[in-house]
């Protein structure tokens, strides 16, 4: 699919995909030729070779876990585990994590941005093909990237769900849509932002041509500061949270949203409005969201059967049309719902993965590129006023 085809498409509601509910959620397995039943009655592999059962403490973004999923939680049942989980807002992952009580965790969700940063910090363990076997059929853009791959068949993280950020928009106010970032610089439009360093400053490096992976010093105090100066008077919201971000919308408190995604879409289907998403004509950065497993989980045969079942081509598939988002290899992406599938290009490799941008989180205060700290400085002088 072409990209402006591809904008168009993810920029529709659609009436017939909603998160809430078995009924919708069985007819999306039907349509995507997905036989349920068998799940039932079979533990994932992981955890049948690692003898799973009983409790599994995971902090994750809400829906990652399955929720209201039926296959999902024949799975838990079938494997013996009872999911206990506390949805992430904006915290910082590594103080979550090493805090008191942060030994409790088995699993959390992390965005490839704090990939390298918090499996440097020994937060987060290696996991083999040999533990999770579907990991060998990622796409190569996947397999090989240094995001993730620790080593051959080892990765620091499990990829679950996939796909671009950009802006969000109620289409009933707003018919002709947002194609670029610049219109957020425009004083006529309200603007707000989800309150995340990480996602502000890719945001504004894409904006102005920019790479966030390998964002310098001088570029980030310079056309990115200066963007987000410009920005910060049509600022109205600064979203703590992903449902908050949604419902500033709806309530008609902004215009735009950025760092906006297509789960949005349902999520507005869900409050009976619809909901726009496009790719700006800048491009975009995207997020690869993956299960971390902690060094010290109490119930790490849980936890990957956790990640086993994300990616399993089946339950993978029915996570992914939840959350409207793309799985990590051919196999789960085959069998997503024909309306999730058509949000994206045929050629997934060379015209989704290879094309968009991805963001990292750097550390080393005397390397090339400017440091994750860096970036919050920036992002909270920018809050306070500027």
């Amino acid at each position: 699919m072409p990209d402006d085809q591809m904008h168009g498409a993810m920029s529709r509601g659609r009436t017939d995909m909603r998160r809430m509910g078995a009924a919708a959620l069985l007819a999306l397995a039907a349509v995507g030729a997905m036989a349920g039943q068998g799940l039932a009655q079979e533990a994932s592999p992981a955890a049948a070779s690692c003898e799973p059962g009983g409790p599994l403490t995971l902090f994750t973004w809400d829906g990652y876990a399955g929720n209201d999923i039926p296959e999902w939680a024949a799975m838990w049942e079938a494997n013996g585990i009872d999911v206990d989980y506390r949805a992430v807002g904006n915290e910082e992952i590594l103080q979550v994590l090493k805090s008191p009580g942060g030994e409790a965790w088995d699993a959390f969700s992390i965005n490839q941005g704090d990939n390298l940063r918090v499996f440097a910090q020994d937060a987060m363990s290696p996991v083999t093909v040999e533990e999770v076997p579907e990991l060998a059929n990622m796409y190569p853009s996947l397999a090989q990237n240094p995001i993730f791959q620790v080593s051959e068949g080892v990765y620091n993280s499990v990829p679950l769900t996939i796909g671009p950020l950009g802006i969000n928009w109620i289409p009933e106010r707003f018919p002709d849509g947002f194609t670029s970032y610049a219109q957020a610089l425009d004083p006529q439009y309200r603007v707000s932002i989800y309150d995340d360093a990480l996602n502000v400053i890719s945001t504004a490096a894409v904006a102005v041509g920019l790479d966030p992976a390998v964002l310098t010093r001088e570029e980030l105090n310079g056309p990115v500061r200066e963007w987000l100066l410009a920005m910060r008077p049509q600022l109205r919201v600064i979203s703590p949270s992903l449902g908050d971000q949604l419902t500033a919308l709806i309530n008609d408190e902004v215009d735009i949203h950025l760092v906006g995604f297509p789960w949005n879409i349902l999520q507005g289907q869900s409050q009976g409005v619809e909901v726009a998403f496009a790719i700006p004509e800048e491009g975009s950065y995207g997020y690869v969201d993956s299960i971390g497993i902690t060094p010290w989980a109490p119930n790490r045969c849980n936890a990957l059967a956790y990640a086993d079942a994300g990616m399993d081509p089946q339950l993978g598939a029915l996570l992914n049309d939840s959350l409207v988002g793309l799985g990590a290899t051919p196999e789960i992406n085959a069998m997503l719902a024909p309306e999730t599938r058509a949000l994206f290009p045929e050629d997934l490799e060379n015209e989704f993965f290879a094309k968009l941008k991805w963001n990292v989180s750097h550390t080393d205060p005397d390397g090339p590129y400017a440091t994750i700290d860096e970036w919050d400085a920036l992002w909270n002088e920018i809050k306070v006023g500027g």
